[in-house]
């Protein structure tokens, strides 16, 4: 039942990321090329060679990409842990994890996401975890506990701080508030 509270249907900007780098071509592109490239060798050697030197060029974009961005993630690698933090609301998220998730260390990551997103992980989070029960709470009637434990809150008492915190309201008022608008 957890999982199914939480829906979060906002855009990465619209979570607050800012892109540092120009367009970044995905990690998967570079690997579907590659795959095609191993399976047409034995076929035809001079079409995996093309597949190799497409894959080339993407990688040689993302090198460039990285040293005109410096301190910033990378365009996959901002759109894998801002998925990844989408899909886990509900349970704890450590930097630690998401620093595995994309490769970097712990603090070098702290800083590049810092750099990407303008907040640090921990503040990310607890943005997209306040935006993702409001949705809920303008959608549903589920109880105000049940919403807090689906987003990863210990109890409904640190989602009222958490909530009140971003907002400068209680989650109580602002439903009330919203019901009121409509």
């Amino acid at each position: 039942m957890r999982a199914n509270l939480h829906a979060d249907t906002s855009t990465h900007e619209e979570r607050g990321q800012v892109p540092c780098s120009a367009d970044v071509p995905a990690f998967d592109n570079v690997m579907a090329l590659l795959r095609e490239a191993q399976q047409s060798l034995q076929a035809d050697p001079a079409l995996a060679c093309e597949y190799v030197g497409r894959a080339l060029a993407l990688l040689q974009q993302d090198e460039h990409s990285t040293k005109t961005s410096p301190g910033c993630l990378l365009r996959w690698q901002a759109d894998r842990v801002a998925d990844y933090i989408s899909a886990h609301l509900d349970t704890p998220i450590r930097t630690a994890q998401l620093a595995a998730l994309v490769g970097l260390s712990t603090s070098h990551f702290s800083h590049c996401f810092k750099n990407t997103f303008g907040s640090t992980p921990l503040l990310y989070i607890a943005r997209c975890r306040i935006a993702s029960a409001r949705q809920i709470m303008l959608t549903t009637d589920t109880s105000l506990t049940d919403i807090a434990l689906s987003h990863g809150f210990c109890d409904q008492s640190h989602f009222i701080r958490a909530f009140r915190r971003q907002l400068g309201v209680t989650p109580q008022a602002w439903r009330r508030l919203r019901e009121a608008e409509h």
